[in-house]
């Protein structure tokens, strides 16, 4: 993107990026106070190479400090809106390019390989049934029937619950009955998938900014005679299920 030589002195503060957003075809986009020329340069933090903002498509996963005249860009855009990036997973893609603001205040990227799932958007569990509504992510549409998967890491089978697909939008639900079922271990962790046409997608919740969601965002739990069920984040923000049985109080 043209923004500036790309040689010569550190730009003043007016030059400051008002916004700086990666557009959904993965254009770098830069908005200054006053209209500038030239390159923004781009330097992978891990291996120093540096590449033109101009070629995202060129860039290796990592993260990306922006300079523009040698300088760091800096800016005042935190580089989110769920909105935004809902729309950039519209896209069927197998990389995922973001800006951010990193803690000195300066533009950054981070790049990353991504693969089809399902970011859920609400989550229900009430009444012996979980229920999760979302939209795909970096997939295809999809219209019609589909099955929710939960498959439990150790031990039992998969329980498989109704689901659907309506072009982007998915909703499906699980019973808590089949997954309790003859449970002997102290606690089976069960992991989620929409299935359709015997293709996998995990669900999961990446695009908001709510960071360490495992141990920040709690469920209500139900109870089936001794075991309580609780859905839950994993480390990779993946939706899963815990089945626990409890002690007997004495």
């Amino acid at each position: 993107m043209n923004i500036g030589a790309r040689h010569g002195g550190a730009p003043p503060e007016s030059r400051r990026a008002v916004t700086s957003r990666v557009d959904d075809d993965d254009t770098l986009r830069i908005e200054w106070p006053e209209p500038e020329g030239g390159e923004i340069t781009l330097r992978h933090v891990e291996t120093g190479e540096e590449r033109e903002a101009a070629d995202l498509g060129a860039l290796s996963a990592g993260v990306w400090t922006a300079s523009y005249r040698g300088a760091p860009v800096a800016t005042d855009d935190p580089g989110f809106s769920l909105d935004g990036l809902q729309v950039y997973a519209q896209t069927r893609r197998s990389r995922e390019i973001r800006a951010f603001r990193t803690p000195a205040g300066t533009l950054a990227l981070t790049v990353r390989e991504v693969e089809p799932y399902i970011e859920v958007t609400g989550v229900v569990s009430d009444g012996g049934v979980i229920e999760f509504e979302g939209m795909i992510a970096y997939g295809e549409p999809i219209h019609g029937p589909a099955r929710l998967v939960a498959v439990a890491r150790k031990g039992p089978a998969p329980v498989s619950g109704p689901a659907s697909f309506l072009g982007r939008r998915f909703a499906g639900s699980v019973q808590i009955a089949p997954m309790a079922e003859g449970q002997v271990k102290r606690r089976v962790f069960w992991d989620l998938y929409a299935e359709v046409a015997d293709a996998r997608m995990p669900l999961a919740t990446r695009l908001d900014d709510v960071t360490d969601k495992k141990s920040r965002v709690r469920f209500p739990a139900q109870r089936l005679e001794r075991i309580r069920v609780r859905p839950y984040y994993t480390d990779t923000d993946s939706l899963a299920v815990a089945l626990s049985i409890e002690e007997e109080s004495s």
